[in-house]
């Protein structure tokens, strides 16, 4: 029991366990702000604060130690084996030309002007909520959708902002998002084993997602037009370039995923019989061949399989080496110390709590603008510390973490997302005389969607709308016990 308790102890005090953590923090910020954001630099970035955050361990041994074990957590590694198999499938999608399908559906629609301002919104959405990815969806849109729809009379920051809505929808709310994993994964429960089910979690903020975007949509609608249509003739060249109606086929795989899914199906589950219905409805239609999956070429090993382990294997080690970190801080007491100042000096209720647990994701979602994932990785320990001191369910602390780090890293000027939305524009006008890329902080008011969800999520945290507690075998509870709340009162 002795041994169980013993804290790893740090020269100076046990603040200096976040050495590690703020040599990462610096230079991830930096690399932001240089426009140079590279998921390899950051994993040498942590590795190299873990190494200079030994010389002030007093037992470097166990430091080490710590660490290892961190890189086991099951935390660590349950978000990891998702986010593999959530790769394969989202490359099955992607070679099955579901973008074909839902380009060949907005010619069907013919919207002009600001109506096709929202269905870029729209499509935006479904591509990040079928494949998880957001970066995936603005480098695709970005290419296909964001041309046509200039040509179409739209307003050139308003479509981008769409687009950027769209992916951060996906984002906030697919199952198979790196978001939505880590935001579940990471919060676990007080009175139970285990971290929230991430059906469970998909469920839980679907109203505050599906609340912000209705508003955008009516925002997109309202300033989605430009004065006149270009050319349609030519909008509809560049989108029956990159049609296939038999792409809206794979929609059905991504209805049975978040079907099991929202119903407490095992996430493992919902995606491998996603995986199984892609491949049976794609193959005999004809959006891939088995060779797209998996082929043999002049001795490696290429297709939509090991294309998607490999695109998830960096940020994979990543996540591994960030929770190594955090790690690192529930060893030596850090962040109990930190917790209990906040529950002593600045939480007095659960509305403080909420507030407290936004905030802090906020900060770290402007700072580590680059990429939300990791800004998701590196604020929730806290989120987690704190709501399991104050008592919030699992859900509930998910909901808050996401919806901030699905906010302003989608339009702050050196966010990774505006970068990519900007650099796909740069590469498209090379192809297209009248495209001209946009100024990044161009975007920064017009991606409506984003704005909506942070607002919406502060009312939610200052009123309580969606705010529940765990109860004692982990079900949701709108009131604490008695006994619960007069511990938090004597705690706080």
């Amino acid at each position: 029991m002795e041994n169980e308790n013993k804290r790893l102890e740090f020269k100076g005090n046990q603040f200096m366990a976040l050495i590690p953590f703020l040599i990462f923090i610096v230079i991830t910020i930096t690399l932001s702000f240089l426009k140079a954001a590279d998921l390899n630099m950051m994993i040498g970035s942590a590795i190299l604060g873990l190494m200079v955050g030994m010389f002030f361990a007093k037992d470097k041994e166990e430091y080490w130690n710590v660490i290892i074990k961190g890189l086991g957590s099951n935390v660590g590694m349950t978000a990891v084996l998702i986010w593999l198999v959530v790769g394969i499938y989202g490359s099955i999608l992607k070679s099955g030309q579901i973008v074909e399908g839902l380009v060949w559906l907005s010619i069907q629609l013919g919207v002009r002007g600001a109506g096709f301002t929202i269905v870029a919104f729209i499509f935006s959405a479904i591509f990040a909520v079928a494949t998880g990815t957001g970066f995936g969806t603005i480098a695709t849109m970005g290419f296909i959708i964001y041309p046509a729809g200039l040509l179409l009379g739209c307003n050139p920051a308003v479509l981008g902002g769409a687009i950027l809505s769209g992916a951060a929808f996906g984002d906030n709310l697919a199952p198979v998002s790196d978001t939505t994993i880590i935001s579940a994964t990471s919060q676990e429960y007080t009175n139970k084993d285990g971290s929230a089910e991430i059906g469970g979690v998909v469920k839980s903020r679907s109203k505050y997602a599906i609340t912000a975007g209705i508003i955008a949509i009516v925002l997109f609608g309202i300033f989605g037009g430009a004065s006149s249509v270009q050319s349609t003739v030519a909008a509809e060249d560049i989108l029956t370039k990159y049609t296939n109606p038999k792409g809206l086929l794979l929609l059905i795989p991504t209805a049975i995923v978040i079907y099991l899914a929202v119903k407490g199906k095992s996430i493992f589950t919902a995606i491998t019989v996603g995986i199984i219905a892609s491949i049976i409805i794609g193959l005999p239609a004809g959006l891939f061949t088995f060779s797209d999956l998996i082929a043999i070429e002049n001795g490696a090993v290429t297709g939509a399989i090991p294309d998607g382990v490999a695109g998830m294997t960096t940020v994979c080690i990543l996540l591994m080496v960030v929770v190594a970190m955090g790690n690192l801080l529930i060893e030596s007491g850090c962040m109990e110390i930190t917790v209990d100042w906040l529950n002593e000096k600045v939480i007095k209720t659960p509305r403080g709590a909420d507030l407290s647990i936004f905030i802090l994701s906020t900060i770290f979602g402007i700072l580590i603008a680059a990429i939300n994932t990791i800004a998701n990785i590196c604020v929730a320990p806290f989120v987690n510390a704190i709501g399991k001191k104050n008592k919030l369910h699992p859900y509930r602390r998910a909901d808050i973490l996401s919806a901030a780090v699905c906010s302003f890293p989608f339009f702050v000027p050196y966010g990774g997302c505006v970068l990519l939305l900007v650099g796909t524009m740069k590469s498209v006008s090379s192809t297209y005389s009248f495209i001209t890329p946009l100024d990044p902080s161009s975007l920064f008011f017009t991606t409506f969607y984003c704005w909506a969800l942070w607002f919406i999520m502060l009312i939610a945290c200052l009123s309580g709308w969606g705010r529940v507690f765990e109860g004692k075998g982990g079900e949701m509870v709108k009131e604490l016990p008695s006994e619960d709340k007069l511990d938090m009162k004597n705690a706080n």
